[in-house]
């Protein structure tokens, strides 16, 4: 299939060294220590073969005396100054005490949230993305509580749409599952060889899908025996689809590697309890924290966003990047609209939220093939909680506000 990556002993017992002293009625044979594998095993110890007659015992007396003699003599090399005497004159089976505290190994995680992995294994698959619609139509949309990260991209028609991918958690119902915009396969490269499934699109994007190291799951040609048409709703907001089906039809096992640092802030952020993303004057987006949770809860317009199940979408961290747009050549529907395309290659100002507060940053990215680096303004980069993370790419002519959290006046 077009656009499918798959075309794609001893030697003398540790050594034996033998000292003899032969006279004509004893040999004399001394043998070093053995190691304890070599004595298990039964080999025969080191002898003293003394012959009979007061000269052969007179002699090996005077061979021993000699040799007390001379390891009581020192040696040049003693009377030089130790670099390491503790660690040399310590007997050979003794062992240093140790004063480090032993460290339990970390729980696995999730390559995509570093939060627990369920049943403490990651699962050895694939990312799996799935392009959602995110018109007033399209809402509420199913599977976006599952989801590791969500991108929100901006197109046509002064609205976005939604870029979903899964690893750790299965979504039995995805959808309603949308054409691909050129942005998709910019965004996707970063995650190795993702699965995409996506409802066709105009022929320049589709050509990019097939041409790049996704695995193409186009639910009009190529994976169309994982959806179904649902009849609660009209098309085109009415295609549905499943993790485990799409899985089942990418035989890659890779998981992929993770693309955000996870962990405690690196530097100190602003305390903010709302931000405001004004990506135009129809859609306004809002991010509240609630601290209780500990999770941002997302808002259209002061109207909580909420899943087919009336689960409201959360995230542990949004990443907000400013970028710049540009028009496509090729109208996206008959009306003749351009799409819409975010540079996510080169770099720009980016606002993280996290833990209840904002953080400066900046993110780059030299090529679609790697992964978007997001660097506070201490140079390092910047952590986030564990847990799901949407992404907006924020053009930069749209508005952001940030709200602080009201002051708590000291009570008497």
């Amino acid at each position: 299939m077009s656009g499918h990556p798959d075309k794609y002993r001893w030697a003398h017992t540790a050594p034996e060294v033998h000292q003899f002293a032969i006279w004509r009625c004893y040999e004399l044979r001394v043998t070093k220590a053995r190691p304890a594998h070599a004595r298990r095993r039964g080999i025969s110890k080191g002898r003293l073969l003394i012959g009979i007659g007061g000269f052969c015992v007179a002699a090996a007396v005077a061979v021993v005396v000699a040799l007390v003699g001379r390891t009581a003599t020192p040696s040049k090399a003693a009377t030089s100054t130790p670099t390491s005497a503790a660690a040399t004159t310590l007997p050979a089976t003794t062992t240093a005490p140790s004063t480090s505290t032993t460290v339990p190994p970390a729980a696995p995680t999730c390559p995509l949230t570093g939060a627990p992995a369920p049943g403490g294994t990651p699962p050895a698959r694939p990312a799996l993305a799935v392009k959602i619609g995110n018109d007033p139509a399209a809402r509420p949309q199913s599977g976006l509580t599952h989801a590791d990260i969500v991108f929100e991209e901006p197109i046509e028609g002064n609205i976005t749409r939604l870029l979903a991918v899964y690893q750790c958690q299965e979504a039995p119902n995805v959808g309603p599952v949308r054409s691909t915009r050129w942005i998709d396969t910019q965004l996707l490269t970063q995650f190795g060889h993702p699965g995409f499934a996506f409802a066709g699109g105009i022929i320049p994007d589709v050509n990019l899908v097939a041409n790049s190291s996704l695995y193409n799951l186009d639910l009009f040609t190529y994976a169309a025996q994982a959806s179904q048409r649902i009849t609660t709703r009209y098309a085109p907001e009415n295609l549905y689809t499943s993790t485990s089906q799409l899985w089942a039809l990418d035989p890659s096992h890779s998981a992929p590697s993770p693309i955000f640092h996870y962990g405690k802030p690196t530097s100190a952020g602003s305390a903010t309890s709302e931000a405001t993303l004004l990506f135009s004057g129809i859609l306004n987006v809002q991010w509240e924290w609630d601290a209780a949770k500990s999770v941002w809860v997302r808002y259209y317009a002061g109207v909580p966003n909420v899943d087919a199940n009336s689960n409201p979408v959360t995230a542990a961290n949004v990443v907000i990047e400013r970028v710049t747009t540009s028009l496509g050549t090729v109208p996206e529907d008959k009306f003749g609209s351009l799409g819409v395309h975010s540079q996510t290659v080169g770099s720009g100002q980016a606002t993280v939220l996290t833990g209840g507060a904002a953080y400066n940053a900046t993110w780059s990215r030299s090529s679609i093939s790697q992964v978007t680096q997001l660097v506070g303004a201490n140079g390092e980069p910047v952590n986030l909680a564990p847990g799901p993370t949407w992404v907006e790419l924020l053009p930069v002519q749209a508005s952001l506000q940030l709200t602080q959290p009201p002051v708590t006046s000291p009570t008497s």
